[in-house]
């Protein structure tokens, strides 16, 4: 029996370090935070050190088991595909994200973004998301994408909550939380780890991803909801 609570602790004691290697990893940043959200040069070869850091720590089963770490792992995953143009893996990663919720509307709705990006992407081979051609593939595919989906209560109140959040996105507002947040956060751990890293592939892929098709997103946001709301 000793021996078992011994075997036992040392378990625990190995799979909680390896949890902290994901709190743990540093990732070197090329310029201040706002020049790495915001420049393309800059951009690249961090978004490339995180992208391999991701897969590795994918790669360990203790990290996948830890939900907090995986949100962030696959968060940081889903936002960097479209970056290199990967479709596959934005779709892989997507629906991987869509089998962990557990909240049926938000569930429905998981990935549907992504997918309709893909969609243009793929219409479109090497078009900006800008882009009037892209711009019309995605809405057309996220309105269809929309249109699928429950006619209940639970799924208008997600749709309207995704329809606040994207109307309250702008450049701005953006810059705004790498200036005041995670600047300082990097500034105070000393180094840009997990976390930090995921936030700003996630403010780089609303500004190049996102922005250019918030009109779209909204349109489509709001016919879905009059679809379900309309006398």
């Amino acid at each position: 029996m000793k021996t078992h609570r011994s075997l036992a602790v040392l378990a625990l004691m190995f799979a909680a370090a390896l949890c902290g290697m994901a709190a743990d990893l540093s990732f070197p940043l090329p310029g201040l935070p706002l020049e790495v959200a915001t420049n393309e040069e800059k951009f690249r070869p961090f978004a490339e050190k995180v992208a391999a850091g991701v897969e590795e720590q994918l790669g360990v089963p203790a990290l996948v088991d830890d939900p907090a770490t995986l949100k962030l792992l696959l968060s940081s995953r889903v936002h960097l595909a479209p970056h290199f143009a990967d479709n596959d893996k934005a779709i892989a990663t997507a629906a991987w994200i869509r089998s962990l919720q557990t909240a049926p509307a938000e569930k429905a709705f998981a990935g549907l973004t992504t997918l309709a990006a893909v969609a243009a992407r793929r219409q479109h081979p090497g078009a900006e998301p800008g882009e009037a051609p892209y711009r019309e593939t995605f809405r057309r595919e996220f309105s269809r994408q929309l249109a699928s989906l429950p006619r209940t209560p639970e799924i208008v109140a997600m749709l309207r909550g995704q329809l606040d959040k994207i109307a309250g996105l702008t450049e701005a507002s953006l810059l705004k939380e790498v200036g005041e947040v995670i600047a300082p956060a990097i500034a105070r751990r000393g180094f840009c780890g997990v976390k930090e890293a995921d936030d700003l592939v996630r403010v780089r892929h609303r500004l190049v991803s996102i922005l250019p098709v918030k009109k779209e997103t909204l349109e489509a946001l709001k016919s879905a909801i009059a679809a379900r709301t309309s006398p």
